[in-house]
Formats: C-alpha cells, sequence, structure tokens
C-alpha cells in the first residue's frame, strides 16, 4: 500500500494530526501525507490544503457495508457480487452493484464519501506514529473524493470521538 513508510517523519505525539492538516491548508499545500504507526499505515491525499482521498491499511467501513446498513443493497446481492468481484481483480463493488442494478452510483457515491470520511476521523484519533507529507503526489483517478471542508471534517471526527470517550 504505502512504498515509503514516514518512519524518518515528525511523530503524532508532537503534531496532532488536525494541527498538521490545518498548516497544509494554509500553504495550499498539494501531496501525500503518509502516516504509519504499530501495525496500520495510512495515506490522506491533499489538494490545494484540502483532503480529497484517503486510505488504511487497518480497519475501515467498507462501501458495501454502508450499503446495507443504509438499506440501500440487500445483502444477498452484495455477498453475491463479491464473488464476482474476486474473479474480476479491479472491478470495485461499487461498480459492480451499480451495473446489477442493486443500487444507484449516487448511493455509492455518498457510501464511498461516508467510508472517507470515516478513515480521516479515525486518523485524527492517533497519538502515537509518525508522518511524512510527500509534495506534488496525487491520488491519481479516483473517481469519488472527499466532500467535506477541512474545518468541518476535523471538527466532526473530533465530536465523534468526545462521543466515544463520553461511553467509556
Amino acid at each position: 500500500m504505502i512504498a515509503d513508510p514516514a518512519a524518518r517523519g515528525r511523530t503524532l505525539a508532537r503534531f496532532h494530526l488536525a494541527e498538521v492538516l490545518q498548516l497544509l491548508r494554509l500553504a495550499s499545500a498539494t501531496g501525500r501525507l503518509a502516516l504509519v504507526r504499530e501495525r496500520e499505515q495510512a495515506e490522506i491525499w491533499i489538494v490545494r490544503g484540502t483532503p480529497q482521498f484517503a486510505r488504511t491499511s487497518g480497519g475501515s467501513v467498507r462501501t458495501g457495508d454502508l450499503l446495507v446498513h443504509r438499506g440501500r443493497v440487500n445483502a444477498a446481492a452484495l455477498e453475491q457480487l463479491l464473488s464476482v468481484q474476486q474473479a474480476q481483480p479491479g472491478r470495485r463493488i461499487g461498480e459492480l452493484l451499480v451495473a446489477a442494478g442493486a443500487t444507484t452510483s449516487e448511493d455509492v457515491r455518498q457510501a464511498v464519501q461516508e467510508g472517507l470520511r470515516r478513515i480521516v476521523y479515525g486518523l485524527l484519533l492517533w497519538r502515537e506514529g509518525r508522518f511524512a507529507f510527500h509534495a506534488g503526489e496525487s491520488p491519481g483517478t479516483e473517481d469519488v473524493t472527499l466532500d467535506l471542508d477541512l474545518d468541518r471534517l476535523i471538527l466532526e471526527g473530533l465530536r465523534l470521538a468526545d462521543e466515544g470517550g463520553a461511553g467509556r
């Protein structure tokens, strides 16, 4: 997933991710923010200071699972198309679901955006690990990107963290 871990980068113990993202926004930076910690690696692509795409090697919510949870896709249809996907590497589950008539492209777009936001929310909670910014790198040709401005993204992530901490 991540070809160059941020092993020599800055530590999240000194710089929280929200601060790093705000600095990148102020600089209108474009590039890839690589993050690593003990058992997880993640990336956030920034375009002109705005997070556009994210992925993680750790646990994250899958698009199909979000669609089932929202009642947009039948669980049996998802399982069947996941089997089809195994035989067709490179095809995305959302593409297969839309082609099969199991859901709409708008439902898939919304689920992918939700999954991306949840990845960033999870990364905002990291208090250990390292990060490095690789200027100029782009996410390529992703069909769906994040649609929130950075302040709202950070505030929502911190709100969710507070809710999670309140239940402990």
